[in-house]
């Protein structure tokens, strides 16, 4: 599928979601980054404001602990004492994500914001299998999966600002909740659940806290301020689905530092902290497989909740434009500056992000 077709299918989505307001993943940053996006657009003027995101994580990079590792050498060492064996590693992975983020800001204190992710995963893996001492090597490319992620609404409060117009410093705190709108059974071709952070969903009710400042300061020739920081925490406290599987609680941190070099265009820095607990299953078997749902321990190195949980910081630079008629676009390329995970993991190389939003 390719990008028309889907920001086509983000658009129809963001269009939907107005019409529904007015009568009333597994990566690493997840729903929070599409959220991030979406209040943005929650300024202090009542009103609609419409923005599709779309970004894009390229993992190719296997570590254990902050040590980098070949995925020939975890295939090595997990086969080191059997006789015979097979095992998998992920060799690159590409995540993409287009979101549709409606924000309404119902009076001066008020806001709510829904989001609604459309998922495209993709993955090769090496496969080693081990026969009479020898180790043979094979490339593999897994099906695509994608579809409706899980849909959030988000409940945004005010509880302190100095003024209504060209607002300098604002306190806000948020609260919500993800619905499992998105799949959580894509299967590979022998009938095996997928790697859960594959999935477009996680099948669950999850609850969402969010908490962001603004500071503005400094003189700009057309009277508002030169620099904008803006530091925010956001948790999703995820619940267990009926497979038996949760995923780890995460905290993103994240501060972001705006410098406005005309009235139009302000370029950015920021620096984006993500903090994830480690999955756990309670051994629930799916039937369909007549395994642990969502785990291979001994065949994959995704398949075990040994090999979640992680604290990565990246510092991402990037811009913003404003436009003529209440449109907006900005972008930022997240660099990778520290990753320390639990057990083995592909960690981010390369996360790139663009954004067009409308106010009405």
């Amino acid at each position: 599928m390719n990008v028309f077709k889907l920001l086509t299918i983000a658009t129809t989505l963001a269009c939907t979601a107005t019409l529904f307001q007015q009568p009333s993943n597994a990566s690493e940053c997840g729903l929070s980054c599409c959220i991030a996006a979406g209040m943005d657009g929650v300024g202090s003027n009542n009103g609609l404001n419409i923005s599709l995101q779309y970004d894009t994580m390229i993992m190719k990079t296997n570590k254990t602990g902050t040590s980098t590792i070949t995925p020939t050498q975890i295939i090595n060492d997990k086969l080191a004492n059997a006789a015979t064996g097979m095992y998998a590693v992920s060799t690159k992975m590409v995540m993409q994500k287009i979101a549709a983020n409606v924000s309404y800001r119902i009076d001066q204190d008020n806001a709510l914001l829904l989001t609604i992710p459309y998922i495209i995963n993709d993955m090769d893996m090496k496969m080693g299998m081990k026969m009479m001492g020898n180790i043979n090597y094979t490339d593999m490319t897994m099906d695509t999966i994608q579809g409706i992620g899980d849909v959030s609404l988000l409940y945004i409060h005010d509880l302190y600002k100095d003024s209504e117009f060209r607002t300098r410093k604002r306190f806000s705190i948020g609260v919500g909740i993800k619905a499992p709108t998105g799949a959580s059974d894509a299967r590979n071709k022998k009938g095996d659940l997928v790697h859960m952070m594959m999935q477009a969903g996680t099948n669950t009710w999850d609850a969402l806290f969010t908490a962001n400042g603004v500071l503005a300061f400094g003189e700009h020739d057309d009277g508002g301020a030169q620099w904008i920081v803006s530091p925010s925490l956001f948790y999703q406290a995820n619940t267990r689905n009926d497979l038996g599987y949760k995923v780890g609680n995460r905290l993103n941190y994240d501060i972001s530092t705006r410098y406005r070099l005309t009235s139009k265009f302000n370029v950015k820095l920021d620096i984006n902290g993500i903090k994830s607990e480690q999955d756990s299953t309670d051994g629930t078997i799916d039937t369909a497989s007549g395994k642990v749902a969502y785990q291979n321990v001994n065949g994959n190195v995704l398949d075990n909740v040994a090999n979640t949980g992680l604290h990565s910081i990246f510092l991402s630079p990037g811009f913003q434009w404003v436009l003529d008629h209440g449109y907006h676009v900005s972008g930022e390329y997240r660099v990778p500056v520290y990753q320390d995970v639990n057990g083995i993991q592909q960690v981010t190389d390369n996360w790139y992000f663009l954004r067009v939003s409308k106010s009405f």
